[in-house]
């Protein structure tokens, strides 16, 4: 229930994702009581506990699956088809989490957030363990029978430091992946495997011999912690670290007293959280396809976004209702019959892999009726820090269909030595480019400008990384480390190379949660540059497109102008106003920083009426609703040419 509130409304219930670390023990738990009393007894099959998983889990996974690929041809536009086919591919082989980590990138990144079977990765993580535990606890049991607690627990505390080191050093890793996650499932597990010979837990899992006071008490905490999460947990991205353990500690204090006459328990087995128990896995399934659908349905037809994830999430709980009754529950039957069951599942799962081998190879074009020209976009040219992520940018939707030229290779670290450096008959450079990846996207342009007028420039560029000194807040850097000391060291370089002219360019709506804050980080990025350099140019963001990170802006505009009707509008989304404020900041400083001058970078990108400037003609401005192609940033020639010409050391030269 919290996780579908979260994917529903994530503001409604910020840590509502922790349901799932809330199922992991759950999992865990559930699994070593249903395999351990038949190792004990010696009558654990392999091959039914298999055939059971199989039965329970695929048969609705699969047809989620098909229908989610279906649905798409269906409705949307087809760019997308061909990521469905593949993460259907690795979804039914119980690899999606890898899928999402090498292809999509972190949880909270603007790809997973949009895929459509983004859910399946801790049906991953879930499927691996199943695959794995059976034959380590029977090890376990073999070897050690009177102490297969101890060696899961063991287990669980190497997992857990694991994930402590590797949210930060490696968080999309940690996230996703079994080592750093099954912990939470083996916390379940030794629960569930504590001895009841010892005294204090009784045969029949772990109820505690306890008061009806102290019951009370436990499960309380329990149930407070638990829920308690949902409401209070709300950086995903330090996530799952030690903040994890308020999910996980309060579902094992739940199981503690699972068997004991006490309130809680009978709160929680009421008729109506019954149902919903059984439910869960197919609701699980069915709910984030469909709000996905209905959220990019709504953008399509100019409706709130909210309206079509809320039908979305409704239209999830009906047909996971309609599979649970029509698929799950007659598919998991064990009795007569049963190899006819078995026989359509197999049948079943090669027509899916068949449907989304068909899905995955289908060959994406974003204009298949050649309205404009295909735009180039030199991202990686000019980037002087680590390539994680620039890699898969021209695998998804947004970018598909357009041109990455080919980059020569660089090093990971060139930050070191002085970035990208493009001495053109001088000695030391004398423009500099600080910024992420928008700094990149204009780095082609100064470049162009300063090769013309014999001007060495510096690129210190670094995709998702803030031009001001701020450490490790936001950075495509692995370590914090490392982020610090790229801050150090662009320190560095501009008391040693005193430019002429420093660029300053960002997504700036995202660093702009507080203005004062802003304000602040901004003044004093100024009051420490200033005196080391000539000038320094804050360039504003161009427009971002309403709803244009959920498609490829061409293949948008082909689809409407396919049902009639010439260019269509195309509106600024909701950060506008963040976007008009920094502007606004930037200008303000001036008058306290002489050296300083603000490009305004967006003002060309606006019709009269308000709405976006996003192709001219075949020529498409835009690569995705926030970066423009290559042709979309030779418009600002004039712009950058001015700020350049202002200088009157430039100038002279």
């Amino acid at each position: 229930m919290a996780v579908l509130i979260f994917h529903v409304c994530p503001g409604a219930l910020t840590g509502g994702f922790t349901g799932v670390d809330v199922f992991f023990v759950l999992s865990g738990y559930l699994i070593t009581s249903i395999i351990l009393p038949d190792l004990r007894l010696g009558s654990f099959s392999f091959r039914e506990f298999y055939l059971r998983r199989i039965q329970r889990l695929l048969p609705n996974l699969m047809v989620m699956v098909l229908a989610t690929l279906l649905f798409w041809v269906i409705l949307m536009p087809p760019s997308g088809i061909a990521q469905i086919g593949r993460h259907g591919l690795w979804t039914l082989l119980n690899l999606s989490n890898f899928y999402i980590w090498r292809n999509l990138g972190g949880y909270w990144d603007d790809n997973v957030e949009l895929a459509t079977l983004a859910h399946t990765w801790s049906l991953a993580v879930e499927e691996q363990f199943y695959l794995l535990f059976p034959g380590l606890l029977w090890l376990l049991t073999r070897w050690r029978m009177r102490r297969n607690w101890f060696w899961l627990m063991i287990a669980t505390a190497f997992s857990f430091g694991l994930c402590l080191h590797g949210t930060f050093s490696h968080p999309a890793a940690t996230f996703y992946l079994l080592p750093t996650r099954v912990w939470e499932l083996l916390a379940g597990a030794v629960l569930a495997a504590f001895k009841p010979q010892s005294g204090i837990l009784h045969q029949g899992g772990i109820g505690m011999r306890m008061s009806a006071r102290m019951s009370e008490l436990v499960g309380w905490a329990g149930l407070i912690m638990m829920v308690g999460g949902f409401f209070i947990i709300e950086d995903g991205r330090s996530f799952p670290g030690v903040v994890a353990l308020i999910p996980t500690m309060g579902t094992m204090l739940l199981l503690v007293v699972a068997n004991q006459e006490s309130s809680v328990p009978r709160l929680l087995s009421t008729p109506l959280l019954g149902m919903v128990g059984k439910l869960s896995y197919s609701i699980y399934l069915w709910h984030w396809p469909m709000i996905i659908l209905g959220k990019l349905q709504a953008e399509l037809y100019g409706l709130p976004q909210m309206m079509g994830s809320l039908a979305g999430g409704l239209c999830g709980i009906v047909l996971g209702w309609m599979a649970y009754v029509g698929i799950e529950r007659p598919m998991r039957n064990r009795g007569p019959g049963r190899s006819w069951r078995l026989a359509m599942v197999a049948a079943g799962f090669c027509l899916t892999v068949l449907a989304c081998g068909w899905g995955a190879l289908r060959k994406a074009a974003a204009d298949t009726s050649a309205q404009f020209d295909t735009p180039s976009f030199h991202l990686g040219l000019f980037n002087a820090g680590p390539s994680e992520g620039l890699e898969r940018i021209a695998t998804t939707i947004p970018f598909q269909d357009v041109r990455f030229p080919p980059t020569p290779s660089q090093d990971e670290d060139a930050w070191r030595s002085g970035g990208v450096i493009h001495l053109h008959g001088r000695e030391r450079p004398q423009v500099v480019v600080f910024g992420s990846s928008h700094a990149m996207m204009y780095s082609r342009l100064i470049n162009s400008i300063c090769d013309e007028r014999s001007l060495s420039a510096a690129f210190l560029g670094v995709p998702s990384t803030s031009p001001f000194f701020e450490g490790s807040v936001n950075t495509n850097f692995p370590t914090q480390r490392e982020a610090r000391e790229f801050d150090e060291t662009r320190r560095k370089w501009l008391k040693e190379w005193r430019p002429e002219v420093l660029f300053v360019i960002d997504k700036w709506d995202g660093r702009l949660g507080d203005p004062k804050l802003f304000e602040a980080k901004l003044r004093s990025f100024l009051s420490e540059v200033s005196p080391l350099v000539g000038r320094v140019v804050f360039v504003t963001q161009v427009p971002v497109v309403k709803g244009g990170n959920q498609f490829n802006l061409r293949e948008l505009v082909a689809w409407r102008m396919s049902r009639g009707g010439g260019l269509p509008k195309l509106e600024p989304d909701a950060g506008e106003r963040l976007r008009h404020q920094a502007a606004a900041i930037a200008v303000a400083a001036v008058a306290d920083f002489p050296n300083l001058r603000v490009l305004r970078a967006d003002l060309p990108f606006y019709l009269d009426d308000g709405s976006i400037r996003y192709a001219s003609g075949r020529t498409f401005f835009y690569a995705d609703d926030n970066h423009l192609t290559d042709m979309g940033s030779e418009v600002l020639q004039e712009s950058f040419q001015h700020v350049l010409s202002e200088s009157k050391v430039l100038n002279s030269d």
